[in-house]
């Protein structure tokens, strides 16, 4: 419950017409293992060292968890004197209530870096446990594999690494920067533990021109078939909800003016203005949302195995029929408002602001949602680190930016 809870906190994440399910879906499709609220790519490397320092010094499981928070609070300390952006907890250093180890562990299991299937407060019970040595035959060969926690062929660091010193005496610098090694690590890892994904098939050429602010804005050219679908459908799911979000909005700051006086004009004529900037989009664009919307079967087809529920998928039709038929009038369309109000009431009850006064009362006055990235600025953030790592990859044939009207809206 705590996870979810901070799962809700997430930016981007809050989720009012109930569309985060498909969102998520993607985004693990196209970078597996990525959230919101990772930063830099370098932490898949620190978490391992600190991790494996606590299981080689055997720290008792009831010591574990302020052991492994007074070393993250350390990496803390190092990293905020190398000046780099991306610094968990910079700010809040020691009140920080979500550590680094929390917010990667499970990017950490995803990429095979960490390879048994337990939560941190279980590692810490079996880091410290005795395990039976590998069983031999006469001649001294292992016939059985020792059972490790992290991957054999993790670089290990180079110079001290969170050593006893203090603060003022620490004389080495911690920063961000991959070493040609790690970078290659953690690219393998990718490439093995996800492939077929979007960030496997860029981790290998990171060089490429990533400037873009959404995935499907690179050219799809030397992409695999499968992937390349993947990110049709993603783009299309992703322009075409911007319009119920923008709606939604609309609709609550007319209510929070009529029903409390508020003075919402500016967020009103804001989300308005980019409500038509959605329905205006060339008609080229809107035949293939069309195309798209009238075959989507083969859209909940593609995501069959995530279990969306019945209820998502026949509010997603309703209002893909709507836009498409008429683009222009949606916003107006009465039929939309009851489809959105009623989405709310369904998934938040009392906590629906569209038709209970004290939620509304409890809004804090800013527009929610926006169109979806699938985690695209991370993945950005990753490659660069990556590119600033490897040589580039020669003249091999890679993605490069299309050329694509700019989107509009973030989400």
């Amino acid at each position: 419950m705590a996870t979810l809870l901070r799962s809700l906190q997430e930016p981007s994440t809050l989720d009012v017409l109930g569309l985060g399910t498909i969102r998520d879906a993607f985004a693990d499709m196209l970078s597996p293992g990525v959230s919101t609220v990772q930063t830099r790519l370098r932490y898949f490397i620190f978490l391992p060292w600190i991790f494996q320092r606590l299981e080689a010094e055997s720290v008792p499981p009831g010591q574990f968890a302020r052991t492994l928070r007074e070393a993250e609070t350390k990496l803390i300390d190092c990293l905020r004197k190398g000046g780099d952006d991306g610094v968990i907890g910079s700010r809040a250093h020691r009140s920080l209530k979500r550590m680094p180890s929390e917010i990667y562990w499970g990017g950490l299991g995803a990429w095979g870096i960490r390879r048994l299937d337990m939560s941190i407060a279980e590692y810490g019970q079996w880091a410290s446990a005795p395990r039976p040595r590998p069983e031999r035959d006469n001649d001294g060969n292992a016939t059985t594999r020792d059972v490790t926690m992290w991957a054999a062929d993790i670089p290990q660091p180079s110079e001290p690494f969170l050593d006893d010193k203090t603060d003022e005496e620490t004389d080495f610098e911690i920063d961000f920067n991959l070493s040609a090694d790690e970078a290659l690590f953690l690219t393998e890892r990718i490439r093995q533990s996800q492939p077929g994904s979007l960030l496997a098939e860029l981790s290998a050429k990171p060089e490429v021109p990533i400037d873009v602010d959404y995935p499907w804005e690179l050219d799809s050219g030397s992409l695999p078939g499968p992937l390349t679908e993947v990110l049709r459908h993603a783009r299309c799911f992703s322009e075409l909800t911007l319009g119920p979000q923008l709606v939604y909005n609309v609709l609550l700051a007319r209510r929070a003016e009529k029903e409390l006086g508020w003075d919402k004009g500016k967020l009103r004529e804001g989300q308005s203005q980019m409500l038509v900037e959605w329905a205006d989009r060339d008609s080229g664009q809107w035949d293939t949302l069309e195309s798209w919307a009238g075959n989507l079967p083969d859209f909940w087809d593609l995501l069959a195995g995530w279990r969306i529920g019945a209820a998502t998928q026949n509010f997603v039709n309703d209002l893909a029929r709507r836009a498409v038929e008429d683009p222009k009038g949606f916003a107006r369309d009465s039929g939309v408002h009851e489809l959105i109000a009623g989405r709310e009431r369904r998934l938040k009850a009392n906590r629906a602001r569209l038709v209970n006064r004290s939620a509304l009362e409890n809004w804090n006055g800013a527009a929610v949602g926006g169109q979806f990235d699938y985690r695209w600025p991370t993945t950005k953030r990753y490659l660069k680190d990556l590119a600033a790592a490897m040589p580039p990859a020669g003249n091999a044939p890679h993605p490069v930016r299309a050329a694509e009207e700019p989107s509009r809206g973030r989400g």
